[in-house]
C-alpha cells in the first residue's frame, strides 16, 4: 500500500463501473436464459470497479511494477502491457479461425507466463500449466454445455 490517491485509476474503474452497470440494464430486456452470462458479468464488473474505487481513493491500491525508480523496472512493465494487448489482439482474431480452446489455451499460457516474476521450478511450471489447462477446460465447458453459447468451430476446435 503506498497511502496516495489513485485519481487516475478511480477514474477508469468509474468508466468500467458505467459499462457494467450498462450491460446489467441492457439485459432487462433478454430473456433469462439469455441474459444469465451479461447480468453476471456487467454486475461483477460494476461491483468490482466500484470496490476499486474506493481502494484508489482511500491509498489502498497498491504500487505498480512501473512506478520503480530504474529504467529496467519501467521497460519489464511495458513490455508486459504490451504482450498483454497484442496477446488479447490475436487471441480475439485467431479464435474464429483456430478455435476457440486452443487459442485461449494458447493464450492462458503466454499470459501466465508473461505474469512470472523470477524463476519458477519445474515442478511449479507444471502446477501452473495444470491449472491454466483446467481453468480453460472449465470455461469452455461452462460457456458450451452450461450457459449454452454457440463457440466459433475453427479448424483445431
Amino acid at each position: 500500500m503506498n497511502g496516495q490517491k489513485d485519481i487516475a485509476g478511480a477514474v477508469g474503474s468509474a468508466f468500467f463501473a458505467a459499462i457494467g452497470a450498462a450491460v446489467f440494464i441492457a439485459s432487462l430486456n433478454m430473456s433469462p436464459l439469455a441474459a444469465m452470462f451479461p447480468r453476471t458479468i456487467g454486475a461483477a464488473m460494476a461491483v468490482l470497479a466500484l470496490l476499486h474505487i474506493v481502494m484508489a481513493l482511500t491509498g489502498r491500491s497498491g504500487e505498480a511494477v512501473e512506478k520503480g525508480s530504474s529504467v529496467s523496472e519501467q521497460a519489464e512493465g511495458l513490455g508486459r502491457r504490451m504482450t498483454l494487448l497484442f496477446t488479447m489482439i490475436a487471441w480475439a482474431l485467431l479464435f474464429p479461425v483456430v478455435g476457440m480452446f486452443v487459442t485461449s489455451l494458447a493464450a492462458c499460457a503466454i499470459l501466465m507466463f508473461t505474469g512470472l516474476f523470477g524463476r519458477a521450478s519445474p515442478y511449479r511450471l507444471a502446477l501452473y500449466l495444470a491449472a491454466v489447462l483446467a481453468m480453460v477446460v472449465c470455461f469452455y465447458f461452462l460457456m458450451g454445455n452450461v450457459l449454452n453459447i454457440p463457440m466459433p468451430r475453427g479448424f483445431l476446435f
